[in-house]
């Protein structure tokens, strides 16, 4: 038997064997990164309406829209005045899609996969959240069709519940961005001079240069704020 001490790098391990999912993953991010001129911006949100909206739906059917679900509708709304986002950037050029797809990081075993909700904008709160329960049912069964992850124009990655405040989501080419969504939670807010504690959160959006300058990216961050902060637009959804 040897009596020769193992080096620092010669380290016991338990092999951990890449999946045919998280092969895919790695590949379409690292191209993601290293072909796109990518840049980030962030907005915080007063979540206090958000959340009085979601609260108000609490026991009123089968199905309670998650806060992701209420973004995930914003965003559509607001891919409406912002086409630059609801698009592919190829070699000829910008592809301005003609419907409103967005799709969402849904967490697995397998890693993430990116469940698709189409024509999002024309759909309700209520049905977008149907569709979003389906899929990631789908997707934590291994049943996901590659059919349901297709065809987005946008998609937005929520980290959920947690102590990360705010993160940059990778974009899934060909998009033009994708939105990060941190966790919701109570910060300090300026509110008519004086301060409050209210539920706030950060939205991320990471921007893919070939596709949108940062005007266009402040543009649509400020009107997701807006119709986010909104009463009567979250009411209508």
């Amino acid at each position: 038997m040897s009596s020769r001490k193992p080096r620092p790098d010669e380290q016991e391990y338990t092999l951990l064997e890449q999946t045919p999912t998280r092969k895919a993953i790695g590949e379409r991010t690292l191209k993601s990164t290293t072909e796109k001129p990518v840049f980030h911006m962030s907005t915080e949100v007063d979540a206090s309406v958000l959340a009085a909206a979601r609260e108000a739906l609490r026991g009123k059917g089968e199905i309670f829209p998650s806060y992701n679900d209420f973004v995930l509708k914003v965003v559509a709304l607001a891919l409406r005045d912002h086409p630059r986002f609801n698009a592919w950037v190829a070699v000829d050029g910008l592809h301005i899609l003609k419907h409103i797809n967005v799709a969402f990081a849904a967490a697995t075993e397998q890693g993430v996969l990116m469940p698709t909700i189409l024509d999002a904008d024309q759909k309700s709160l209520l049905d977008v959240a149907a569709e979003t329960k389906e899929m990631i049912g789908l997707a934590r069964k291994g049943r996901l069709r590659a059919s349901l992850q297709m065809g987005a124009g946008f998609s937005i990655s929520n980290i959920g519940p947690g102590a990360v405040d705010s993160f940059d989501a990778i974009i899934n080419a060909p998009q033009t961005g994708i939105l990060a969504i941190g966790a919701l939670k109570p910060r300090p807010v300026v509110v008519d001079g004086s301060i409050e504690a209210r539920p706030t959160m950060f939205l991320t959006l990471s921007i893919d240069h070939a596709g949108a300058d940062g005007s266009d990216g402040a543009a649509f961050l400020t009107t997701v704020k807006k119709l986010l902060e909104d009463p009567e637009v979250l009411a209508s959804l």
